[in-house]
């Protein structure tokens, strides 16, 4: 990549995220920039966002560009290129988001940002499109990272030598991927905390590759243990929407789905409608949504086809904020023969396959995932892993925990562990 007569801050915003590459001799200031993120992709696009120091883009003309290829492609066969747009500021920071249409399914794409004043891209990023029809992929699950108290998390290494196998996979971040520290948090507070969080490399390194979607729990939504009564929810709303480029939302809250593989993906806000107050009457009913998105949870099972159906929450099945609402969604299910069931959670800054098999009803299992940068305790940096292969006749699910209390950066490292439990289609099914 060249330069022409750009601003120093520009020249340090384009050497943090990798494209350009400084002589020894050249002296910028502190990174400006985060690496960019994959969001939501879908057969034939994909989302891409990135952050710049929010001076960036108040003089005329100051524009970042979005190109993608084919990874077999030449360097410079662009198949798409669009501009970026502004999704505002906050915390020092500019979010950028672009949307690349007209891709391939299930293949390979490089990507490449420009900004105004340079010529040339350094290569490195990449996404893979979503497959059509049957398919085996993986899906990491983390929650629980905090990038104030973990500048460095090394199980970030390990889930990325677990997705980068060529296959069409993606991850989930099920809450608390970045805390709060202030309350009530301002909007520049959430902006700092989420920039802050992906500044640790090893995230990065997984994020601008893999499509990444995303809820929250009380940490990035809030203070400590919030629900529907927090003044500031709006906020933490409109923080999360600026700073992913995620599937449209359902209703109220960040509440959505979306399909990969022949797998739908039900992805719950567990704050948003919550009726748990900290102090509990007798005899009181708490609830983990409200009944708008429960109802809509409700209609979506009912209405899915997907191979398997995946309800990704925040807070774990033995949450007592579930209250009777955790049995009458079990009820619902087995009332209406929806199979393929299973539940993704974290929170509990420890990963673990559970067994929430309804009396009654076919095996229902929970993947809790929560400790990869936040643990409870050195023994307990561990992540969850689901591989899918819905190609087969009888299609089968892998849950897996990784178990890293080392902190190593590779699986093969010693001290690694991992337990799984497998999973046919035709065991889901009442």
């Amino acid at each position: 990549m060249t330069r022409s007569s750009v601003p120093g801050a520009l020249l340090g915003l384009l050497v943090a995220i990798g494209l350009v590459v400084p002589s020894a001799a050249q002296a910028f200031a502190a990174p400006l920039v985060r690496v960019p993120l994959v969001g939501r992709a879908w057969t034939t696009g994909a989302s891409i966002w990135v952050g710049t120091a929010d001076s960036f883009g108040d003089a005329a003309g100051e524009t970042l560009t979005l190109s993608a290829r084919e990874a077999t492609a030449c360097e410079t066969c662009w198949v798409v290129t669009v501009q970026m747009t502004d999704s505002g500021t906050g915390g020092g920071f500019r979010s950028w988001k672009g949307a690349l249409e007209g891709l391939k399914p299930n293949t390979r794409y490089h990507y490449g940002i420009f900004a105004s004043g340079f010529t040339g891209e350094r290569g490195g990023f990449y996404f893979r499109t979503e497959p059509t029809g049957g398919t085996r992929f993986k899906v990491g699950v983390a929650s629980c990272m905090n990038g104030a108290n973990a500048p460095s998390q090394p199980s970030w290494d390990i889930m990325h030598e677990q997705l980068n196998t060529g296959e069409p996979n993606i991850q989930l971040l099920v809450g608390d991927n970045m805390y709060t520290t202030e309350n009530p948090p301002s909007k520049n507070h959430y902006w700092f905390k989420y920039f802050q969080q992906r500044a640790v490399p090893q995230f990065t390194n997984v994020f601008r590759a893999f499509p990444t979607f995303a809820i929250w729990d009380d940490h990035d939504y809030g203070p400590n243990d919030e629900d529907a009564t927090f003044a500031q929810k709006d906020v933490a709303r409109e923080a999360y929407a600026a700073l992913y480029p995620h599937p449209p939302f359902a209703g109220d809250g960040i509440y959505h789905s979306f399909n990969w593989g022949r797998v739908e993906f039900f992805m719950m806000d567990d704050r948003w409608g919550r009726d748990c107050p900290r102090s509990m009457p007798a005899g009181y009913s708490p609830k983990m949504y409200g009944a708008t998105q429960f109802g809509w949870l409700k209609s979506a099972l009912q209405a899915s086809n997907a191979t398997f159906k995946v309800i990704v929450n925040g807070s774990t099945l033995g949450n007592t904020c579930w209250g009777a609402q955790k049995q009458a969604l079990f009820d619902f299910i087995a009332g209406n023969k929806i199979g393929g069931v299973l539940f993704v959670t974290g929170d509990i800054h420890r990963s673990l396959i559970t067994d929430r098999t309804p009396t009654g009803g076919y095996p229902l299992y929970e993947l809790i995932s929560s400790g990869i940068g936040s643990p409870s305790t050195p023994a307990e940096y561990s992540f969850g892993v689901m591989e899918f292969n819905t190609a087969l006749a009888d299609p089968t699910i892998t849950l897996k925990v990784i178990q890293n209390p080392e902190q190593r950066s590779s699986i093969s490292g010693a001290g690694v562990t991992v337990t799984t439990k497998t999973l046919k289609r035709s065991q889901l099914q009442n």
